[in-house]
């Protein structure tokens, strides 16, 4: 019973240090910049230092619900990948809206969205007509996909950018470009 005990607590040890040499370090992302630390760009486009500066394209620049040609103004970035990315997409007011081949089917998904899709459209609740209505900020972060294995499972971000909304009146939306 004696000699058992040291085998026993040997063999605990040599788990534990052959458990110990198969993880990885994960290095975790650095932190999206709060907006105190943005560098202001062309017309109120926020980027910030350290990141890739990418852009943000609106169209139509000016929407409504009212509009029957679109379901919202339609973002979309230019930036080209040179690894598999996502693009999160989030807003502070309304919502985003999927709206793709083949099918066209209009889908509201919130305020936060992440796809593979470098576009997305935005709208808002079209009971909110006649009422007065916050400022937007659209925030895009490209990050990297989601490891399959190894390492924490996290995203790291590659760049991200800001646009904002104003109000024409009360109804009409107006991307700043």
């Amino acid at each position: 019973m004696r000699s058992s005990f040291p085998l026993a607590v040997s063999m605990v040890i040599i788990a534990l240090l052959l458990a110990g040499c198969t993880s990885q370090v994960a290095k975790t992302p650095p932190p999206i910049p709060t907006p105190a630390t943005l560098a202001p760009t062309a017309a109120g486009v926020t980027a910030t230092p350290g990141y890739p500066d990418i852009s943000i394209e609106a169209t139509p620049g000016r929407y409504s619900p009212l509009m029957s040609s679109t379901v919202g103004i339609h973002f979309s970035t230019g930036y080209n990948a040179s690894v598999p990315v996502v693009y999160n997409w989030t807003t502070d007011y309304g919502h985003f809206v999927s709206w793709n081949a083949p099918d066209y089917r209009v889908g509201i998904e919130g305020r936060n969205i992440v796809t593979e899709h470098p576009s997305v459209y935005w709208s808002y609740p079209p009971e909110d007509m006649g009422k007065e209505k916050p400022p937007v900020t659209i925030r895009l972060v490209v990050e990297t996909e989601r490891l399959a294995h190894g390492g924490s499972g996290g995203r790291g971000t590659i760049a991200w950018k800001e646009i904002h909304i104003s109000w024409e009146g009360n109804d009409t939306a107006v991307a700043e470009t």
